[in-house]
């Protein structure tokens, strides 16, 4: 989300006109579910998907209606019908997409910023045609469909996605942000080495930072404290350097702590922290990090790492709905 409005705020400052599509309702088998969006410009899809397809090329062409000043529409499509034949797809169910025509002009964009500099911040999309706009507050991580003074609205966490931090720059953890940056996931590189911790190494990390891994408190405060819905990957390249960074993981509400390893070192690792009176650590810890699908590169450790954190996602959003 955040990458796309900085997108659109960027095409609106360059004076190219922008228009948002969101999937504002998906029952049935969908490609995708509420709050997934695109930005699409005067030439075709420039950031994000609802799901790709014949559907989502339609989408882009009635977006190309809008540019000129068009108000928001609501589109509905049927894909179990006659409609879904002509898109070209069988999915089986059906897709209420959201086009709305991002202006200058609108609160969205009147400030210097495009979204709240505090966590907890989202996206409203009213659905009766009116300017999109951003609102502070928590309330949940997942895209809902709400009821606010008698306007219905479609509201998006810009943090909805949570981030990754990966602890160590080593060959799987350059493999992993490559796996990350493709998958849209945010991630923050932390390294030791000065030599690895640049960000030409790790061009899709949010950062890259350098630091020890005993003083990552100090480098990961403010905005950047892993907080709820984050996850650790440590993949450092030693023993003390993993522990450092686990006694910080297990000091945040991270979601998710991987670390890459054997079942002997989980054993050494987790009675040493045991011992220093860390709890829990065998229920909020994953070691060996990674899905068992035999991998031995560090190309495939990370797709093993990658398909583990996109089942982790998968099962905690199942838990919010």
């Amino acid at each position: 989300m955040r990458r796309v409005l900085e997108m659109a705020a960027q095409e609106l400052r360059e004076g190219r006109p922008v228009v948002l599509a969101a999937v504002v309702e998906a029952r049935g088998s969908v490609p995708q579910k509420e709050g997934a969006v695109m930005l699409v410009g005067a030439g075709g899809l420039l950031a994000g998907t609802i799901g790709g397809g014949a559907l989502e090329h339609r989408c882009v062409q009635l977006a190309a209606g809008l540019f000129a000043g068009g108000q928001s529409r609501i589109e509905d499509f049927s894909l179990s019908d006659a409609q879904a034949g002509e898109l070209g797809m069988v999915c089986g169910g059906n897709v209420k997409v959201l086009l709305v025509p991002l202006r200058r002009k609108d609160a969205l964009f009147s400030t210097a910023g495009v979204w709240p500099g505090e966590e907890g911040g989202r996206l409203c999309l009213p659905l009766d045609g009116s300017a999109p706009f951003i609102e502070k507050g928590e309330r949940g991580r997942r895209p809902v469909l709400t009821e606010w003074d008698g306007t219905r609205r479609l509201e998006i966490p810009l943090d909805s996605e949570g981030r990754i931090f990966i602890i160590g720059g080593g060959h799987v953890a350059r493999e992993l942000s490559s796996l990350l940056t493709q998958l849209e996931i945010r991630h923050v590189v932390v390294d030791d080495r000065k030599e690895f911790a640049v960000h030409e190494r790790f061009p899709g990390a949010e950062q890259v930072l350098e630091s020890s891994f005993a003083n990552l408190e100090s480098i990961l405060q403010g905005p950047l404290y892993p907080g709820k819905g984050d996850g650790f990957c440590i993949m450092t390249r030693g023993h003390e350097g993993d522990l450092d960074a686990l006694r910080f993981a297990l000091s945040t509400r991270a979601e998710y702590i991987g670390v890459m390893g054997s079942r002997r070192k989980r054993e050494r690792l987790f009675s040493q922290l045991e011992a220093e009176g860390f709890q829990n650590v065998y229920s909020r810890v994953t070691l060996p990090i990674g899905l068992e699908i035999g991998a031995r590169t560090p190309a495939e450790i990370a797709v093993s790492v990658a398909a583990q954190l996109i089942r982790w996602r998968a099962e905690e959003e199942e838990k919010t709905r």
